[in-house]
C-alpha cells in the first residue's frame, strides 16, 4: 500500500453520544481515503477505552481523538503528510469553540492551549506501550513523557492545512471533579518525570498565554482569578 494512503485508525472514547455523533460526522468528511473509525462505548476511564480501541485497530497510524474534538476536512491528510516528512508523532492544532457563558470562558482561558499530540505511528506505541490506567486523567502526559525520553520526532500540522475545533464542556462542577480526581496521579507523574513533565505542560508558555488574554480582555480577570485560585487549592488537597 502506498505510504500516503496507509490506513489511519481513529479511536474515540465515547462518554457523550451526542458529541460522539458530531465527531464521527467530521471523520466521515475527511479528504483522506483510508480511515477506520473505532468508537469505544463502555464504562471506564479514557485510558481504558483508548487501549481497547487500539487493540482492535489495524492502522499504520493511530489517532486518539476526543469525542468533543471536531476535525477539519483536510486534518488527516495534512497529518499523514507530516508523517511523510519523517515525524513519529504529529500534533493537530486545536482551536476552542466559543464558550457559552462568562464562567465557561474563564475556565477555557485556564485550559491548556495549542495542539493535540495524539496522532502516532503504530510502531511508536508498540515500542513505548499504551496508556497506563494508574495515571487516570494524566495518562496522556505519562505516554508523552515516555515518548519524549525515547527521542521520537514530534511534528505539528500547519493550521492553514488542517486543524480541529475543541468543544469542551466547561462546567465548573465537572472541572472541579476532574481536578480533584487527577491531583494524586499528577503528583505521582511529577515524582517520576520531574522536569520532563514541566517541559511537556509548558508552564511558562501557558502563564504568558493567559496573561496576554487577560491584558486584551480585562473583564475576564475576576473570573479567571477565581477559577485559578480554586483549582490551586484543590490540587493541594492531600
Amino acid at each position: 500500500m502506498p505510504f500516503e494512503h496507509g490506513l489511519v485508525s481513529i479511536v474515540v472514547p465515547v462518554h457523550n453520544k451526542e458529541k460522539a455523533t458530531i465527531c464521527a460526522e467530521h471523520v466521515r468528511k475527511q479528504t483522506y481515503p483510508s480511515i477506520e473509525l473505532i468508537l469505544v462505548d463502555f464504562k471506564g476511564f479514557p485510558a481504558e477505552k483508548r487501549n481497547y480501541g487500539y487493540k482492535k485497530s489495524k492502522g499504520e497510524y493511530v489517532l486518539f481523538l476526543d469525542e468533543d474534538s471536531y476535525l477539519s476536512p483536510s486534518a488527516i491528510s495534512a497529518s499523514v503528510a507530516e508523517f511523510g516528512q519523517g515525524f513519529d508523532v504529529v500534533g493537530i492544532p486545536a482551536f476552542k469553540a466559543e464558550p457559552k457563558s462568562y464562567l465557561a470562558k474563564c475556565i477555557s482561558v485556564t485550559r491548556l492551549g495549542g495542539g493535540e499530540l495524539k496522532f502516532f505511528r503504530r510502531s511508536v506505541l508498540q515500542d513505548v506501550g499504551l496508556f497506563r490506567t494508574e495515571y487516570a486523567l494524566g495518562d496522556d502526559l505519562d505516554l508523552f513523557a515516555r515518548i519524549f525520553r525515547k527521542g521520537y520526532r514530534l511534528g505539528m500540522v500547519d493550521p492553514k492545512r488542517g486543524y480541529m475545533i475543541h468543544d469542551e464542556t466547561n462546567q465548573f462542577g465537572s472541572v472541579l471533579r476532574k481536578t480533584l480526581f487527577a491531583r494524586k496521579p499528577y503528583k505521582n507523574l511529577q515524582k517520576e518525570y520531574g522536569q520532563t513533565l514541566d517541559a511537556l505542560t509548558q508552564k511558562p508558555t501557558e502563564r504568558k498565554r493567559i496573561l496576554e488574554i487577560l491584558l486584551k480582555e480585562p473583564i475576564l480577570i475576576p473570573g479567571v482569578s477565581l477559577v485559578m485560585f480554586v483549582l490551586f487549592f484543590i490540587r493541594r488537597i492531600p
